[in-house]
């Protein structure tokens, strides 16, 4: 049932990320909102999915369903419309931006940094190589599990994050698209990539880009060179986009929103702008040339805090470790 109605209505890049096991859900016979209990907070997973005609209905059941809703995550319009229906308690913020790439425009020029890491792929031997999950052997999947804890070990968020993410599976309807990285003579396996779809009136838009994972690499720019190879091969498909995902603190926007609730997320935004794993995403989705849609939250909180402490534990992600890691870069 759900899968049908994210074919049928998932228009959001994090739409197939609603499958994803351990969430709940706020189901009706024409559409549902996903959503993790957080903090005290029912903490939505992007809007509701659902034909846009049913949006008001949904949302509205919801508000009265939910003992605490907590809307994270969704298009200024959804925004705008949940606090509506929200009343007057409920408050509107800009949080971030996602990257965009669009792929059936002419190509855009090419960032040195990428330029450069193409160049050293090609010497190296890299290679994308896309692979059915279901098909895999118990050794080729314990392999891709070894990349995983390689890449948490030395990662700023040294959990495999869930919520936002959508940890890697290997059964599904398949509509998910797994690829490995290898590079040298003999084709060694150090990375991987994950491609969740999103849709278009029933036909795939296009894919968020929802994992990358490697060992330690003397191949530089292994991000960008994956990142421009999956962009070519998309594009020759002819699918439309190719999403990097969110870029949280970046760039927000708070136009129109709460001015209590903006003043606490632009001040989040000035003091986190330095932590190391903020400051990498910006970077590398930076180097892709796209648009960058606006993500927002919508909270019966008056503190922007408790949207990020709700956001971490639906995440699993421990905040002190974070900042420890980060800070101590």
């Amino acid at each position: 049932m759900k899968h049908d109605l994210v074919r049928a209505h998932g228009s959001d890049p994090i739409s197939y990320s609603t499958l994803q096991a351990g969430l709940s859900y706020f189901e009706t016979s024409f559409g549902y909102v996903a959503f993790q209990r957080a903090f005290g907070f029912d903490l939505t997973l992007g809007p509701p999915v659902c034909a846009s005609g049913d949006r008001v209905e949904l949302l509205q059941r919801f508000l009265r369903g939910s003992r605490r809703p907590l809307f994270f995550y969704v298009q200024r319009d959804v925004a705008m419309l949940a606090a509506e229906l929200g009343g007057r308690r409920f408050r509107a913020s800009g949080m971030g931006v996602d990257k965009l790439l669009a792929l059936d425009v002419p190509e855009a020029e090419v960032s040195p940094r990428v330029r450069g890491a193409l160049k050293k792929a090609a010497r190296a031997g890299f290679e994308v190589r896309e692979v059915r999950p279901s098909e895999l052997s118990a050794e080729e999947r314990a392999r891709l599990g070894a990349i995983t804890e390689a890449y948490l070990r030395r990662s700023a968020v040294p959990v495999e994050m869930h919520f936002l993410n959508r940890p890697l599976a290997f059964d599904g309807d398949g509509l998910a698209r797994l690829f490995v990285l290898r590079q040298g003579p003999d084709a060694r396996v150090f990375g991987y990539a994950v491609l969740d779809p999103y849709f278009d009136g029933g036909r795939i838009q296009g894919y968020l880009l929802n994992l990358i994972r490697c060992e330690p690499t003397r191949l530089w720019g292994v991000y960008y060179s994956t990142v421009a190879t999956l962009a070519e091969r998309l594009r020759a498909e002819g699918v439309a986009q190719l999403s990097l995902g969110f870029c949280p603190l970046v760039d927000v926007d708070t136009e129109g929103c709460s001015p209590v609730l903006s003043r606490q997320v632009r001040w989040m935004e000035r003091q986190l702008a330095g932590v190391g794993y903020l400051a990498r995403l910006r970077e590398m989705k930076g180097a892709f040339p796209g648009l960058t849609p606006q993500r927002y939250f919508v909270t019966p909180s008056a503190w922007a805090v408790t949207t990020l402490l709700a956001l971490l534990r639906a995440c699993r992600v421990p905040l002190t470790e974070i900042l420890r890691r980060s800070f101590s870069e």
